[in-house]
């Protein structure tokens, strides 16, 4: 049986993103941590949270624009 159409783009919405500097989970979209404040930027490929001066994605390797 097939699955109801969006199912899998409603699950990579729902996907908990981590804040890099103290490991607090949140959803998106928050422009920065709700907890320690810092402002956070996004992966353009798989959406997670990165670090400031991150110069590859941790989590798929993709060079942040």
């Amino acid at each position: 049986m097939s699955q109801p159409s969006g199912s899998k783009k409603s699950e990579a919405k729902e996907k908990p993103c981590h804040c890099p500097y103290c490991d607090t989970g949140f959803s998106k979209p928050f422009p920065f941590c709700q907890v320690c404040g810092k402002e956070l930027q996004f992966c353009s490929k798989c959406g997670q949270a990165l670090p400031e001066q991150a110069s590859v994605c941790p989590h798929c390797g993709v060079k942040p624009k």
